[in-house]
């Protein structure tokens, strides 16, 4: 009996490892397309499975299974379905265009378990890579991105422990007329022309630096730490590491003590313009060798007004987010003053800001053309003003910002598009700013919360890209990685300032949809990052275009080299190739989003136009990856935050006031900062002001603000301040709903019920009707009393308007806010979407600005005024 029990346990086991090997995947396939590291927990998952109808590889055909249930999630460990679901065919089916491709959706944004999963086609028993889920999926790969810039360091060493045995080399131009000894690009070889100005990073796959193409790098990586401190360690093993500061911080401040340099050596508060060589000759690294085998001498560029400005954007920066540092609050001084004195020398130089250096870079120092236009160069002087305001609050900086943002190409053209990212947080920085005037920073949130159309939700809704990751024709040019990384992270810039709040959900979405191109959903199936394979990646960016990582060398591919390139490394990207004139031309038939290549091929295939790695790609991906991380707590954390200081209350009305306070220090950061009223929390943000519109007229309130950080320390409660709220104007319009339900319900002070309603805004059994104690709507008012009705003005938005007098009442508006009908004199009818009278969104009481949803219960007695001064505090 005990042989044959022995018998029947073995056959089970033999029966249950037959079944995992049935159930195990066969075969993995690139045609469903993941993000190759993963997924955070909670966040929005979706695959993307392709078929290929034109270009290269249009005879490598998938056809997926879309019956039902025919796509499962199953664990990695175990081959365990924890989903199974049906794909959605994209546009129908139709091939995209600008890929070539069709192909089907997959979402299994339930699966939220930490763990390793992949993807199952049950019809065709294959699988995708194999992805992780949970909210650190990402940081050994920011990591990754982050140690690129230290191996982009100049006159540094990379040796053991801090690089790779792989990657270690001497420091770079430490020789004679190199970094130490440069000279003139106008006097080359005289010493007497001699500047120390070693440091700094390199700028791309060249060895050359720029002060101005690192103004973009330095300003995104500054605010990337500010916008999410807790993504940013002290361990990236580079040698900084271990000395109490985020390593990001450490890694800028390598760049920053070169352009420290650069400063110094004109001797006027200015900048030089780059340092270099001045030929492409680097025959003597053909065999091989790294970076510190160049002996070719390095001359700059002397001072330029573009360089300048820069720089002072640059110190600017730097001083506003290094005094939140406890130890670095000398340096933080520092840059603050070396930002004025190169803004004031700009100011000189520049004729009081009217009159700019264009053509300061001549070519002869090898490649990159360092000069910037006039309306970049006001850009980054109205970046250094903002964040010299914010730094010493002195009254010249804000004059500045306030006379000159509005002729910004980002107010000035009403698109804020993918270009110069650090110049939209500066000025969104400016509008959270308590000391700007508030007619400024309204303008520039209004700005802002309009471009729901730039490369952000209304693509993202209307599936205009197969790959999720949508980039119009024209941003498919050199350096499109960068342009894309900057779309997503333009979303991040609606919820990290509160724009348009009620969508910051989906504007995280489609953030995140970016970064999932560049880890895998792409048209190349690739995660275009280099040498990735050890953070989880299965297929990576083998070869990138860089002089240490050349073609030849026992750097160049990834699997197929002794070395291969460091990871980590973001490539330029496809592009549209209009100017390509290397060898491989067969690129410029392919569709826009394959003109790509894997390849590092040098003179005359010119792969630099494809392949090759910049700081300022560089930057943008990480401020895109960093700013979609988690906060994870820190438990060795338990140092609280200081206390804010100077709570003060301002604008006060019938119901809402304005608060204020000194921001706290923290030994890592500060994450937000918790609103408490009569003891009682009430809300909740990142800025050092916020206004509070629920309060009630005649009432009696209690404020104290605490500061938290991103280990849930909370410090102790600031000053409390009293205030108690006026009783409204007895000329104030009067808004009253009724047809709720059966049940009327005032909406304001001095309302007269009015059961007929005979002229409302209305939506379904909802309406709302204006109505002002000395000019009734539609009434039989004499001559002297404008007639006043409800009609869109030029913005969509319902207003009062004067009918007599032919124009519109000052401040009266009905803000549309969603995608709903409302109608005045009709019902709403919720499955067609129709209404009585003219489009428009579902409305909501605000003054011209605030916004209120009808859809569920109306405030309590709000008030807008009809007539006078538009005021903030005449915002229900």
């Amino acid at each position: 009996m005990k042989y044959v029990k022995q018998q029947i346990t073995w056959t089970l086991v033999w029966l249950l490892t037959l079944y995992g090997a049935w159930a195990a995947t066969p075969s993995t396939t690139g045609f469903i397309r993941v993000d190759q590291f993963g997924y955070l927990q909670n966040a929005r998952k979706v695959a993307v499975i392709v078929d290929p109808q034109v270009g290269s590889n249009a005879n490598t055909h998938f056809t997926p299974s879309t019956g039902a249930n025919q796509y499962q999630v199953r664990r990695w460990a175990d081959d365990a379905v924890v989903f199974a679901g049906t794909i959605q065919s994209w546009k129908e089916g139709v091939t995209q265009q600008t890929s070539g491709d069709k192909g089907w959706w997959f979402d299994f944004s339930t699966v939220n378990t930490p763990g390793s999963y992949y993807l199952f086609d049950v019809g065709n028993n294959v699988g995708s890579y194999r992805f992780e889920i949970g909210d650190n999926v990402y940081a050994e790969v920011l990591k990754a991105a982050l140690r690129t810039f230290y191996y982009q360091r100049i006159n540094f060493a990379k040796q053991t422990p801090y690089a790779d045995p792989k990657w270690t080399d001497a420091a770079t131009h430490e020789g004679p007329l190199q970094d130490r000894q440069a000279t003139s690009r106008y006097a080359k070889g005289d010493l007497s022309t001699a500047k120390d100005l070693h440091g700094g990073w390199m700028d791309a796959g060249d060895m050359n630096k720029y002060v101005t193409f690192a103004e973009e790098p330095v300003g995104l990586l500054l605010e990337s730490y500010r916008l999410n401190p807790s993504a940013f360690g002290d361990n990236l093993n580079i040698p900084e590491s271990g000395n109490g500061l985020p390593d990001v911080l450490d890694e800028v401040k390598w760049e920053l003590d070169w352009l420290r340099r650069m400063q110094d050596a004109t001797g006027t508060g200015g900048l030089f313009l780059k340092v270099g060589v001045d030929n492409y000759n680097e025959s003597n690294r053909n065999d091989g060798p790294p970076p510190s085998a160049d002996r070719r001498p390095r001359y700059y560029l002397p001072e330029c007004t573009a360089s300048t400005l820069s720089g002072a954007a640059m110190f600017a920066t730097a001083g506003a987010v290094y005094r939140t540092i406890p130890a670095l609050q000398t340096y933080a001084a520092d840059m603050t003053a070396r930002a004025e004195r190169a803004f004031a020398r700009a100011r000189t130089t520049t004729n009081g800001f009217t009159s700019f250096q264009t053509d300061c870079d001549d070519g002869d120092i090898r490649a990159g053309d360092a000069d910037k236009p006039a309306n970049i160069q006001k850009q980054s002087a109205l970046i250094a003003a903002i964040y010299l305001f914010e730094a010493t609050g002195k009254a010249e900086y804000k004059t500045y910002v306030e006379n000159n943002y509005a002729q910004t190409d980002l107010m000035a053209n009403q698109w804020w598009g993918p270009y110069g990212n650090h110049a939209h947080i500066a000025l969104l920085r400016y509008a959270a700013n308590p000391a700007a005037t508030p007619s400024v920073s309204a303008a520039i949130r209004a700005m802002k919360s309009q471009q729901n159309g730039t490369l952000s939700v209304n693509d993202y809704t209307a599936k205009t890209d197969l790959y999720r990751a949508y980039m119009p024709d024209a941003q498919y040019h050199w350096g499109s990685s960068q342009v894309r990384a900057n779309a997503g992270a333009a979303n991040l810039d609606f919820v990290s300032f509160n724009v348009n709040s009620s969508n910051k959900a989906l504007y995280r979405d489609v953030a995140a949809s970016y970064l999932h191109w560049f880890h895998g959903v792409n048209a190349q199936g690739k995660v275009m990052l280099s040498n990735m394979y050890a953070y989880g990646a299965e297929d990576s960016q083998n070869e990138i275009y860089h002089v240490w990582f050349a073609d030849g060398t026992p750097y160049d591919n990834a699997l197929t080299s002794p070395k291969g390139p460091v990871p980590g490394y973001l490539t330029c990207g496809p592009q549209n190739l209009l100017y390509y004139t290397g060898t491989h031309t067969y690129l410029k038939s392919e569709p826009l989003q394959k003109r790509y290549k894997d390849w590092n091929g040098g003179f005359p295939e010119n792969s630099w136009e494809i392949t090759e790695v910049a700081i300022y790609n560089q930057a943008a991906y990480i401020n895109l990856l960093s700013r979609l991380m988690v906060p994870t707590s820190d438990p060795t954390d338990t140092e609280p935050p200081t206390t804010p200081t100077n709570l003060v209350a301002s604008d006060l009305s019938p119901y809402s006031v304005k608060l204020t306070w000194n921001g706290s220090v923290d030994n890592r950061a500060v994450t937000a900062y918790e609103i408490y009223q009569n003891g009682a929390k009430i809300a909740e943000t990142p800025e050092t002001s916020m206004n509070i519109e629920t309060l009630s007229p005649a009432t009696s309130y209690t404020f104290t603000v605490r500061a938290i950080d991103f280990s849930a320390n909370r410090s102790g409660a600031s000053n409390a301040v009293a205030v108690t709220t006026p009783a409204p104007s007895p000329n104030d319009l009067i808004i009253y709903g009724d047809a709720y339900r059966n049940l009327l319900q005032k909406w304001s002070w001095n309302a007269t019920d009015n059961p007929d309603n005979a002229n409302p805004v209305k939506m379904g059994q909802k309406s709302i009707k204006a109505h002002h104690p000395q000019h009734p709507l539609h009434s039989d008012a004499t001559d002297h009393a404008p007639v006043l009705d409800f009609r869109h003005n030029e913005q969509n938005h319902w207003c009062v308007y004067k009918l007599r007098e032919r124009q519109w009442a000052e401040s009266v508006c009905l803000v549309p806010t969603h995608p709903k009908r409302v109608a005045r004199g009709g019902d709403y009818d919720g499955a067609t979407g129709q209404s009585g009278e003219n489009q428009a969104t579902h409305a909501s009481v605000a003054g011209g600005r605030r916004e209120s949803d009808l859809r569920g219960q109306p405030p309590a007695r709000r008030v807008i005024r009809c007539y006078g001064e538009q005021r903030d505090d005449h915002k229900p």
